[in-house]
């Protein structure tokens, strides 16, 4: 009799301890949901006496020390900007809001997608907008000559003969999310760098001079599709110019509406209408500016 007792003793024991391992646990709740490992129900508890759940609080020092590599998921209260943080896999996240993630306008960080603001914010730096320029200005010749080939139309048919307006070296200036690669040398050739396709302002305003008296032109920007490999001058950017007289420069300025996604980079071109006669560029500024 004294040996069935212990062995039931130890069933029970085990029993319990396979429970232990493979069932949730409840707090106030003798049933917690089954995808949960913990369920903690305060519904049994009076109106005025409802608690919450407290996670761990630590400053930012304190977090960025837990250990090399958290636990993705991991989750805690950093106390030094009052705000829940999880661990991504990558980096320390802020916990999303109910009007999507909160941006710290005090820390620079890079913000992505459509972020709504209300009421007013007074920058006490600069207001990073995607933007890149060329800039061309000659004071001393006629200005460069750019070599037109082949007649255009200038109908609705894409680059149409239309060619590229090169600036000599070391006139090229860009910035911020505009760059200029290697193999690009010193052209009209601007590479968005950004992270998210937008919409741009395209500006140029230019001033040349025909090699024949009131001769024609077609202007426009050239648009290279990264992901397909397309490159064609848009149709919307085109601009036909009757110039005046050969001795006389002319100055015009056009603006376009683009898409642009990351890598995609746009040309300033050119054409002849009337013949396959040069124009030469005595100055021009190229600007694109992310809206």
């Amino acid at each position: 009799m004294k040996t069935k007792i212990i062995n039931l003793g130890f069933i029970l024991i085990l029993l319990l301890s396979c429970n232990i391992v493979f069932s949730q646990v409840g707090i106030g709740t003798t049933s917690p949901e089954t995808s949960a490992m913990l369920d903690v129900d305060v519904s049994s508890l009076p109106s005025d006496g409802k608690k919450g759940f407290l996670p761990p609080r630590m400053t930012t020092t304190e977090r960025d020390g837990i250990i090399v590599t958290p636990a993705t998921g991991l989750l805690i209260y950093n106390t030094t900007t009052n705000q829940l943080n999880y661990f991504n896999g990558t980096v320390w996240t802020v916990v999303d809001t109910s009007s999507g993630s909160f941006v710290d306008l005090s820390t620079p960080q890079a913000v992505g997608g459509n972020k709504n603001f209300t009421g007013t914010i007074t920058a006490s730096g600069r207001l990073m907008i995607p933007m890149g320029e060329i800039s061309y200005f000659n004071t001393t010749t006629a200005g460069f000559q750019v070599n037109i080939p082949s007649k255009s139309t200038g109908n609705a048919l894409g680059t149409d003969s239309m060619v590229k307006i090169n600036p000599p070296s070391g006139t090229v200036f860009v910035n911020d999310m505009f760059g200029l690669t290697a193999s690009d040398g010193a052209n009209s050739r601007l590479t968005y760098q950004g992270a998210v396709g937008r919409y741009f302002h395209i500006a140029l305003s230019f001033s040349y001079r025909p090699n024949l008296d009131e001769d024609v032109f077609v202007f426009g920007v050239l648009k290279n599709d990264f992901s397909t490999s397309i490159s064609k001058v848009e149709d919307s950017s085109k601009l036909l110019i009757t110039t005046g007289k050969k001795a006389d420069y002319n100055s015009t300025a056009m603006h376009v509406l683009l898409w642009l996604d990351p890598l995609d980079s746009i040309e300033f071109y050119v054409g002849n209408v009337t013949a396959a006669r040069d124009v030469f560029i005595k100055s021009f500024n190229f600007v694109a500016i992310g809206m």
